[in-house]
C-alpha cells in the first residue's frame, strides 16, 4: 500500500514540476509571439491578464482585449480565453465572448453580436498552422446574420493555403434593397504565394436552386478585385428573381439577360469577370469596382 502511494505522490511532483516549467515556457512563447505581431503592426491589450490551468492546461485569460492594427483598425471584445493541453502544447484554442466591435479609421464602429466563437490552431511538426474557426449566431448591424459561420485554413503542398468557408442560415441585408436568404454557402480554394486566389468551387443553396462554379481571382495594381469565375445553375428563372433586384440592371436590360442565359434552357452557365475596374455578368456590366484598401 506505501509503494502505490509513493509512486502517486512522485508522479504528481514529477508532473507538477512539467506543469510549472512548461508554464513558463508557454508564456515567454505568448510574449515572444506578440512582440512578433507588433513588429508587424498588431497588438493585443488586456484590462486584465492571467495564467492558469492547473494542472491538465496552460489558460491564458485577456479581459476586455483589444486587437489593433497600426492604429487604423482594431476590434474589441468581451474575454478571451486562450487553453493548450498540456500534454499537447501544439494545439490551442481561443474562447471568444461577444458582442465584439469592429473599427476602421474613417468609418463608424460596427458591432458584431455571437455566442461565444471558438477558434483553434494545430501546429505541424515544421510549426506551420491550421486553423479552424467557429462563429454561431452572428449577426451584423446593416450587414445581415447568419446560424452559423465556419473558416477552415491549413498550410498547402506548395507553400500556399487552403481555405475553406461555410455559411448555414445565411440572410444578407443590403441598404435599399430586399434581403438575400441562402439555406447554405460554401467556398472551397487555395490562396498562392503569388497572391493569387484559385476557388476551387463555391456554391449557394436555397431551397432546390443551386448556384456553383470556379476560377481564379486576383488584386490588381490599383487593390481592385481582377479575375474570372465560371459559374452555373440549375434554375435560371429563380437565380435572376434573387439576384436581379441586387444587380442594379436596368429592367431592359434584366430583359435581355433573362432572354440570352434563357436560351440555354433552365440550367444555364455565365462568367463573371472582374476586369479593369468594371463587373461583367457574361456580356453585361453589373458593377464598378472599388479598391479593397
Amino acid at each position: 500500500m506505501f509503494l502505490p502511494l509513493t509512486v502517486v505522490v512522485l508522479l504528481a511532483l514529477i508532473w507538477s514540476g512539467y506543469w510549472y516549467v512548461a508554464s513558463g515556457i508557454a508564456r515567454q512563447n505568448v510574449a515572444a509571439e506578440r512582440a512578433r505581431m507588433a513588429e508587424k503592426g498588431f497588438t493585443l491589450r488586456c484590462s486584465q491578464e492571467s495564467w492558469g490551468g492547473y494542472p491538465f492546461h496552460f489558460e491564458f485569460t485577456c479581459s476586455s482585449p483589444i486587437l489593433t492594427y497600426t492604429g487604423e483598425a482594431e476590434i474589441r471584445s468581451t474575454n478571451l480565453l486562450l487553453v493548450a493541453l498540456a500534454y499537447a502544447p501544439w494545439q490551442v484554442a481561443a474562447l471568444i465572448d461577444g458582442p465584439s466591435v469592429a473599427s476602421i479609421q474613417g468609418f463608424a464602429p460596427t458591432e458584431i453580436k455571437h455566442q461565444r466563437a471558438l477558434a483553434a490552431v494545430t501546429f505541424d511538426k515544421a510549426w506551420k498552422p491550421s486553423f479552424s474557426a467557429d462563429l454561431p449566431s452572428v449577426s451584423v448591424a446593416n450587414l445581415g446574420q447568419a446560424e452559423k459561420l465556419k473558416l477552415f485554413t491549413r498550410p498547402s503542398a506548395a507553400d500556399g493555403t487552403e481555405l475553406a468557408l461555410q455559411g448555414i442560415h445565411v440572410t444578407y441585408v443590403p441598404e435599399g434593397k430586399p434581403p438575400v436568404s441562402i439555406d447554405d454557402a460554401s467556398l472551397l480554394g487555395k490562396l498562392q504565394k503569388d497572391q493569387t486566389f484559385g476557388l476551387d468551387k463555391f456554391e449557394l443553396r436555397q431551397g432546390q436552386l443551386r448556384y456553383w462554379g470556379s476560377g481564379t481571382l486576383s488584386v490588381d495594381q490599383q487593390h481592385r478585385i481582377s479575375g474570372q469565375i465560371d459559374t452555373e445553375t440549375n434554375d435560371i428563372g429563380a437565380l435572376l428573381a434573387i439576384a436581379g433586384p441586387q444587380l442594379g440592371l436596368s429592367e431592359s436590360k434584366l430583359t435581355n439577360l433573362r432572354t440570352i442565359l434563357g436560351l440555354l434552357g433552365n440550367g444555364a452557365k455565365a462568367a463573371i469577370i472582374a476586369k479593369d475596374g468594371a463587373l461583367y455578368l457574361g456580356p453585361f456590366q453589373i458593377a464598378e469596382l472599388k479598391p479593397l484598401y
